[in-house]
């Protein structure tokens, strides 16, 4: 079973439109929209805006059901000068908590510089970054590539960053981008990631550029577009996904 996350409706109508037949059940508190899609068993989960919205419902979607991995989905803000644009598509390779830490007289010491982990997993203290897994990467890229290519969109490959508040000035940005090395920033994807380490559940992060962090104007963005941009890349990686890893 492959389980699908955003934080809201908007970023997953065309998935739940190809859900056959689609049963709507109960996860917890929220909605879980649960079908076949090219084979594939999948469930739908929107877990509302933000790292506690994420935590909590990507906790009670793991104590529910078992999937194979979490795909996380939705829109991003892109940090300038990264090489992407509005409309391209981010697949992430680690998901940082940018928040997490202490401001100082000298600066924002995060968790790894003051010697605290977030968590242990296999033996190891994980500070502020949780790798996606490594496999799930080498299988859905080729077919991104492939994906970008006929859209004529570009397909940017690094690090993502979650926030509790999104760079609203191009100034914050571009220092959160110095200090994370992130191409972009989102507001759910760590908590995710944090909760699937926790449960020892593969994790998988792709979205959709629907602004660049700049002097906040909401002129520039497009969330309808990046979101739908986002679906239909998912669409084409279940698509093509034949895997192992993919039970029918």
């Amino acid at each position: 079973m492959i389980a699908i996350v955003a934080a809201v409706p908007d970023e997953t109508w065309m998935l739940r439109r190809r859900l056959f037949p689609c049963e709507v059940k109960r996860c917890g508190r929220r909605d879980l929209y649960c079908g076949r899609m090219f084979g594939h068993k999948v469930v739908v989960l929107h877990t509302g805006v933000g790292k506690i919205n994420a935590a909590s419902a990507v906790t009670a979607l793991l104590e529910s059901c078992e999937p194979d991995f979490v795909i996380v989905t939705g829109c991003c803000g892109a940090y300038p000068g990264q090489g992407l644009e509005r409309g391209d598509l981010l697949l992430a390779s680690e998901e940082i908590c940018a928040d997490e830490g202490v401001w100082t007289p000298d600066g924002f010491k995060d968790f790894a510089t003051l010697g605290f982990s977030l968590l242990r997993s296999k033996g190891v203290g994980l500070a502020n970054r949780f790798a996606v897994d490594g496999k799930l990467h080498d299988l859905a890229n080729p077919i991104l590539q492939h994906h970008v290519r006929q859209e004529g969109i570009r397909l940017g490959i690094g690090p993502l960053v979650t926030v509790s508040a999104c760079s609203g000035t191009l100034q914050s940005g571009l220092a959160l981008q110095k200090r994370t090395g992130g191409l972009g920033e989102n507001m759910e994807g760590a908590a995710v990631a944090q909760v699937c380490e926790t449960y020892g559940v593969p994790f998988l992060e792709l979205r959709g550029v629907s602004n660049m962090v700049e002097d906040r104007n909401l002129d520039n963005w497009d969330l309808e577009g990046a979101g739908k941009m986002a679906q239909q890349a998912l669409i084409a990686l279940l698509r093509g996904w034949f895997s192992p890893i993919l039970p029918a």
